[in-house]
């Protein structure tokens, strides 16, 4: 299957029609290396924490050794995500090999923190934001709890107090 170039000033936002691609939706023009880069980030995603070498990646890919270290090279550059190991899950040769970093979970309910969750690192422990306020939320309850049961306990004290001073009087 060729690619064929959108026109001079085109982008795949603008929805043109390419006359030479065949099928109903000719307007989404997708580039090799596109679809490479999601590939290896995909290869990457599957087992996050597993290291793969740029070679390894390159044979599951069926594609060009230099290209991969291309995109493991701008993965890893492009935010914390992804980062390097020195050894390949696969091969287990000690080589530059890249891997997805696993994400945080949350000390509360053990979920993984996703790139959409809100957490907040408290003591360096990760929290869900909803589950550190079940968390609050909990103690200030049964610290209400508490002082509630004492209260009516302290008022029946006070209440059989009165009454055994009015017995006597």
């Amino acid at each position: 299957m060729t690619t064929v170039a959108p026109p001079s000033g085109a982008t795949r936002d603008m929805h043109q029609e390419n006359p030479d691609c065949p099928g109903v939706h000719r307007h989404y023009l997708v580039t090799m290396a596109e679809i490479l880069r999601a590939t290896v980030a995909a290869l990457l995603e599957q087992e996050p924490g597993t290291a793969l070498c740029d070679a390894c990646l390159s044979f599951a890919c069926s594609t060009v050794l230099i290209e991969v270290r291309q995109i493991t090279e701008s993965l890893v550059a492009q935010g914390p995500e992804f980062q390097r190991a020195s050894t390949c899950a696969s091969c287990r040769r000690t080589v530059p090999a890249a891997f997805r970093r696993k994400p945080a979970k949350c000390v509360h309910c053990s979920e993984a923190m996703g790139d959409h969750d809100t957490g907040l690192l408290v003591d360096g422990q990760a929290f869900h934001v909803h589950c550190l306020r079940r968390l609050i939320t909990d103690e200030k309850v049964h610290v209400s709890r508490t002082l509630n049961r004492r209260s009516r306990d302290l008022i029946a004290q006070s209440r059989r107090r009165i009454g055994e001073a009015n017995a006597l009087s």
